[in-house]
């Protein structure tokens, strides 16, 4: 249908038509590649058909504006389309290649003597660089013969268009190929001859800030951040260039960019006031090649200091804005500490220069020395915290800056928390997530973060301010929940969560109101994104309220919220994150007249819906049941359900699939729980049942032998399993391990293995020989021989 209608369309000439169908074929393509269905031909027809067309317009005359435009356009179309079907145009370069050169090559004066004419031809020749940019990378070898020409075009082009303050896509797009072109070892030597002209030419035009720059830095301070960090800008392209040319040519490259750089920073000197932009560009230039290339350490003594030591933060703010991306970058070879430079900075008028403020100290916060241990701690900053905090505090509230968020995420995560600290931040971060939803949710994600890091720091030192914490923040958690505000109630969770890990035993009534409306029905609370923070603050609660969990009788309904999770595919590890917890903190006699219905269930939804996840979960929960409460407890309430059901789970699931379980803790748990089970149960103890046995053992040595990444990995991740969900930080939970006097699990298996053996003589031995795979035996005798064992 496509292709008749743009044949028929063609055939007349009528490019109306023509422009109309290809818009929608570029459309499909763009969304179905590779799948040309016959259309690859018949375009290649018009594209060509179409260039002798504007051959026959240009050359009587050059051809008026309106009869190049749709032609034009066509073109345009069709080279966007060729985009999507590299493949078959592979074997028609010829055809294709000679018109692409024209299209950067030849001049339309009706058409770019205006702004939208320019703009079509413009966005013709950016389409013609990204197709020879995409058959430069896909198919080098086949393309080779035409870089060279495409070369010159595009740096020709390329002259003109750098002295352009408009023009962007083409100059980037033309630029990107240049750069491909510059690292490639077949085609570099291209440039040789003309790295001073490239560099005065294209480079430093394209570095050079435009009209359009300041206009965004004063008006839309995040896209300005946004753009100049993703490099993704003319100035950041012209920079990847510089690189690119570097990469053969350092020495050369070294001497050129030195030399420009000295005549920027000497225009700069003879009028700081006029040619303030010339010492920006310089500042980028050292910026693109780094301390591989240049002194960055005088650099920024002569030239970066004195903006940073400037006394007045809102003199030339692009200046103070690129030195303070410049110290950002450098600051792991900079021994200098500027601290206070920086909190000066953070009051600047300018949005875009306090941010960046805000990313170097946070940058600064990060970095570690030899040994890991961090550059900058908490007595770094004390002299100017309330300073530092006040300012970056201010902007949170009037912005929604993410980056003042996170340096206050960090800040707090290294400070000195006081009571000072905490009554200053605690009501202004509560205030910002008590308002309406933002639109931006890394600034949302930060709020949490930073008053999660405040709470846990606050309380480290001092844990009666939780009574002050839960004063604040529980009424607006409850409040995020009863309007359900969707996008907050998985940070809800986790902070209450983390307030009720922190209380003071017995929990209060309010939190032990927020158990019974947790646990009611409740199925908006149930959506994907929400259930492991859900599950998180379950966990709290069966931590810290065991008893009360007891008293008012809630373990069955808590043990359906585990019913109802394993039932889903997406949500079978939240479930037995549950479970486990309820095996860790409740009593035996609380939890005894409900396994019954635990194993039901668990082996039921393991007949329906078998899957790795919740087989590696089974595992892991039968050996916490073990070593929590003992094997005999763990036969006796699997054998309820069924007659004889363990030796079939212990024969069908937990041999085979001991070899899941990946994580140290997990292991360590998996093979003592193993290990007693082979030498405490009767069951297994029993002549009969040496099979069973020998494969346990089996099992064993493979779960603590086999490196971790040769462990079996886990099925795909279920596409909608809680992708939205986002863990906070730190909220985190700290596994407790419930197997503190055992630190080895090697040695444990195989000392507890030789005192059997040792109990039983001539037993054992045959028993392994005959089950061990060979690894598994070679393994075994490493084992036995480095913890001066023997199976006798």
């Amino acid at each position: 249908m496509l292709t008749s209608s743009l044949e028929k369309a063609a055939l007349a000439g009528h490019y109306a038509s023509v422009n109309g169908i290809l818009r929608m074929a570029n459309t499909i393509f763009n969304n179905f590649r590779h799948h040309e269905a016959g259309f690859a031909p018949l375009l290649q027809q018009l594209f060509l058909k179409t260039d002798s067309l504007i051959d026959s317009a240009v050359s009587s005359g050059g051809g008026s504006a309106a009869l190049l435009t749709p032609l034009l356009e066509s073109q345009r179309l069709c080279c966007r389309i060729f985009f999507s079907l590299p493949e078959y145009f592979k074997d028609h370069m010829n055809e294709w290649m000679g018109v692409f050169n024209k299209c950067l090559s030849c001049n339309y004066p009706s058409l770019e003597s205006t702004a939208d004419g320019l703009e079509l031809v413009d966005d013709l020749r950016s389409a013609v660089c990204d197709n020879i940019n995409l058959y430069m990378d896909k198919y080098e070898e086949e393309f080779q013969r035409f870089v060279e020409g495409f070369a010159l075009a595009v740096c020709t082009l390329l002259r003109e268009v750098s002295k352009s303050p408009l023009r962007d896509q083409l100059a980037t797009t033309a630029i990107k190929f240049l750069t491909t072109v510059s690292t490639t070892s077949a085609h570099h030597a291209l440039f040789a001859g003309g790295i001073r002209d490239i560099c005065q030419s294209i480079v430093i035009p394209n570095l050079c800030l435009r009209e359009k720059d300041k206009q965004l830095f004063e008006m839309d301070f995040m896209e300005f951040i946004r753009r100049d960090m993703d490099g993704n800008t003319r100035r950041g392209i012209a920079c990847e260039l510089l690189k690119g040319l570097a990469t053969y040519y350092k020495p050369q490259v070294t001497q050129v960019v030195s030399h420009e750089i000295h005549k920027l920073l000497s225009s700069f000197a003879t009028n700081p006031a006029a040619q303030w932009e010339d010492k920006d560009c310089a500042i980028y230039l050292v910026l693109s090649l780094g301390a591989d290339f240049f002194d960055v350490e005088s650099f920024f003594a002569n030239f970066i200091i004195p903006e940073l030591q400037c006394p007045d933060v809102d003199s030339y703010p692009m200046l103070k804005a690129g030195s303070l991306k410049f110290l950002t970058m450098f600051c792991s070879h900079l021994p200098m500490q500027l601290f206070p430079e920086l909190v000066r900075f953070l009051g600047a008028e300018s949005n875009v220069v306090h941010s960046y403020a805000a990313i170097c100290i946070e940058k600064l916060l990060l970095l570690k020395d030899e040994g890991g241990r961090s550059r900058y701690v908490g007595s770094d900053i004390s002299p100017f915290l309330l300073q530092l905090m006040t300012s970056l505090l201010d902007r949170t509230e009037s912005e929604e800056n993410q980056y003042s968020i996170k340096c206050i995420m960090r800040v707090l995560g290294v400070a000195e928390i006081t009571r000072e600290v905490v009554d200053l931040c605690l009501g202004r971060l509560t205030t910002v997530f008590s308002q309406v939803v933002r639109k931006n949710p890394t600034f949302n994600h930060y709020i949490f973060e930073s008053v999660a890091v405040l709470v846990r720091r606050a309380c480290e030192g001092d844990i009666s301010l939780i009574t002050e914490f839960d004063a604040s923040l529980f009424p607006r958690l409850k409040m995020i929940l009863a309007d359900d505000v969707r996008e907050f109630i998985p940070y809800a969770f986790q902070l209450l969560a983390q307030l009720v890990e922190l209380n003071i035993q017995p929990i209060s009534p309010d939190y032990m109101d927020m158990l019974l409306l947790l646990l009611a029905p409740n199925p908006n609370w149930w959506r994907s994104h929400q259930v492991p923070a859900l599950v998180r603050l379950l966990q709290a609660f069966l931590q810290k309220a065991p008893h009360e969990v007891t008293q008012k009788n809630l373990l069955g309904q808590v043990l359906g919220v585990f019913d109802k999770l394993v039932k889903t595919p997406s949500t079978v590890e939240q479930g037995c994150y549950v479970l486990n917890a309820v095996i860790e903190y409740m009593e035996y006699g609380v939890i005894a007249p409900y396994m019954t219905f635990v194993w039901s269930s668990l082996f039921t939804h393991l007949e329906q819906k078998k899957s790795v996840k919740l087989q590696k979960c089974l595992v892991i929960f039968i050996s916490l049941f073990l070593v929590k409460h003992g094997p005999a407890n763990l036969v006796d309430t699997m054998n309820a359900v069924q007659r004889n059901i363990f030796i079939a789970i212990v024969d069908r699931f937990w041999i085979p699939d001991l070899k899941l379980i990946m994580g140290t803790m997990e292991v360590k748990l998996t093979a003592v729980a193993a290990t007693r089970l082979i030498c405490e149960t009767p069951a297994l103890l029993d002549p009969a049942a040496s099979k069973l046995w020998g494969g346990m053992v089996n099992s064993i040595v493979s779960l603590v032998s086999r490196p971790e990444q040769e462990r079996a990995i886990d099925e795909p991740e279920m596409p909608d399993n809680t992708a939205t969900f986002v863990n906070l930080y730190n909220v985190g939970r700290r596994e407790v391990d419930p197997l503190q006097d055992i630190t080895d699990p090697k040695h444990f298996f195989v000392t507890s293995l030789a005192m059997l053996s040792a109990s039983h003589p001539g037993r054992y031995p045959w028993v392994i020989r005959y089950n061990l795979e060979k690894a598994n035996q070679d393994a075994l005798i490493k084992l036995c021989t480095a913890y001066n064992c023997a199976i006798v």
